[in-house]
């Protein structure tokens, strides 16, 4: 296994940072991986990216791990753009400003990156909210050059933000942040007193909506009450192809939808059965959302599945 540290330009033209694992021998098959929130970087949970890329690498297929434009709680990006004037190259990226959307724009890029070096065969692994990305990207896929898909960890953020909010901290903030994207303020920073602090008004807005493209797995909706209007598990149902879905026993952010075992049933019911054979259930014993402990064994039944 060799690793190489790289980097590539989205579709809307960002640099991020990556790290690419390749097989000692040459290969057409890659997986990108999609990690979570905040501080989940490829470079601040270097046992999991480890873990995974001596994996994958000793079933034959590379690996790119990169810090999206979700990494960091707030990172200053360039925009790799001459056509801008200087003073508007800046992009305010970081988990406190991030669209769930824009994630399409990294995708691709790393897509793009991946063909340039000659890759062929793609699968996308998302841990966390990267698990929401995958179904996200699915979903507004015009033809996705995706094989297979891996969905860990898959938790319900908008649930989980109503539940530690409450009703009306959570309605209150909704709509604080509504009115400022609708203004064209997005960035602005929301007030301490909404419990969204320093979340930005736009990613506020993206979180919390429960009719937007966040809510991906709503286990609080379909366990307890509905929150929007949206069909439940959109994006999740529009997944047609080969996809593991894995959690940790112990899934802490599983608890919208009663644990680890319920969010997996939860989905089995959620699941057409075209889609019933080409899909795999897994549960690592005693692991937690992140797998911390088991990464080995994680990475392991992922480059297993994928072979």
């Amino acid at each position: 296994m060799t690793l190489e540290l790289a980097s590539f330009l989205t579709t809307d033209n960002l640099t991020l940072p990556a790290l690419l694992y390749q097989p000692d021998k040459t290969t057409k098959r890659a997986a990108i991986w999609l990690h979570g929130m905040g501080d989940n970087g490829i470079f601040y949970r270097p046992e999991r990216i480890n873990a995974l890329g001596k994996a994958l690498t000793k079933q034959g297929i590379a690996l790119l791990g990169f810090n999206n434009r979700g990494a960091h709680h707030a990172k200053r990006l360039s925009i790799a753009d001459e056509t801008l004037p200087e003073d508007d190259r800046g992009y305010q990226a970081g988990t406190y400003y991030e669209r769930i959307a824009d994630s399409v724009y990294d995708i691709d890029g790393a897509v793009n990156y991946l063909k340039y070096r000659g890759f062929a065969e793609f699968y996308l692994l998302g841990h966390s909210t990267g698990a929401n990305k995958v179904c996200v990207y699915h979903a507004k896929s015009q033809k996705s050059p995706f094989s297979k898909y891996v969905l860990a960890g898959a938790g319900d953020d908008t649930g989980l933000f109503f539940a530690s909010l409450g009703a009306k901290k959570f309605w209150a903030a909704l709509s604080y942040a509504a009115e400022a994207v609708t203004s064209g303020d997005g960035l602005k920073i929301m007030p301490k007193y909404s419990g969204m602090h320093p979340f930005s008004a736009q990613a506020t807005w993206d979180i919390l909506n429960p009719d937007g493209d966040y809510n991906t797995f709503p286990f609080y909706e379909y366990t307890d009450e509905r929150l929007g209007t949206k069909p439940l598990f959109t994006e999740y149902k529009s997944i047609d192809r080969p996809t593991l879905v894995i959690y940790g026993e112990e899934d802490e952010y599983t608890s919208t939808a009663g644990g680890a075992a319920d969010a997996r049933d939860i989905l089995l019911e959620q699941t057409s059965n075209q889609m019933l054979k080409q899909i795999d259930f897994m549960l690592v014993p005693e692991a937690d959302h992140s797998f911390h402990g088991h990464e080995s064994e994680f990475a392991q039944r992922v480059a297993e599945w994928l072979a």
